[in-house]
């Protein structure tokens, strides 16, 4: 029935439309419904977004972009108010990562040396066991590590190694966490 009505709203009225008033709905409405269950069913639904069990996306979360049927997140993941996910390309969430409040997450920037600024994507990932402090901004081809702690306030611009501790603008290693293993 889902994929009915959005190849009907497709041949209708085209991408670019049923893109915006999607974005619309997903940030304006759904994404500040009380319920969570309303939320995810049409994060999963409409959107195409994979959730994994557990996993609680609070109100005030804002997906944007044209790859959002890209974008996976994992079991016992928390992702708080004011997260911004701006998907030009995938963004993979692995198991049991937390989130602060405010943290952006961009896979897209621009070329600043091309006469018309063309849009430059490329993927985020992050592992299991990751926890990224308040207002952390991570940027476009990073990958997180397993079990790395991310400092609020830090931009990320480069890989961060497993199970280390990175802060700073731009983030930079504090310290090792050492390299015990998590169940």
């Amino acid at each position: 029935m889902l994929k009915q009505i959005r190849s009907w709203l497709n041949v209708t009225f085209g991408i670019p439309i049923v893109g915006f008033l999607r974005t619309w709905i997903l940030n304006v409405i759904i994404g500040n419904v009380p319920w969570a269950m309303v939320r995810n069913f049409y994060y999963r639904q409409v959107c195409q977004i994979s959730i994994g069990k557990n996993t609680e996306i609070w109100s005030g979360v804002r997906f944007v972009g044209g790859a959002m049927d890209k974008i996976s997140i994992g079991d016992h993941c928390t992702i708080p108010h004011y997260t911004f996910f701006v998907a030009g390309d995938s963004i993979v969430v692995g198991n049991n990562v937390v989130f602060g409040h405010g943290v952006e997450l961009y896979t897209s920037d621009h070329d600043p040396d091309d006469p018309y600024f063309s849009r430059r994507d490329a993927p985020i990932t992050i592992h299991d066991n990751v926890w990224i402090g308040s207002s952390a901004i991570i940027l476009k081809g990073v990958t997180i590590g397993e079990g790395a702690v991310v400092a609020a306030g830090s931009v990320v611009t480069r890989d961060v190694k497993a199970f280390s501790i990175v802060g700073g603008n731009p983030a930079k290693l504090i310290r090792e966490r050492g390299t015990r293993t998590f169940k």
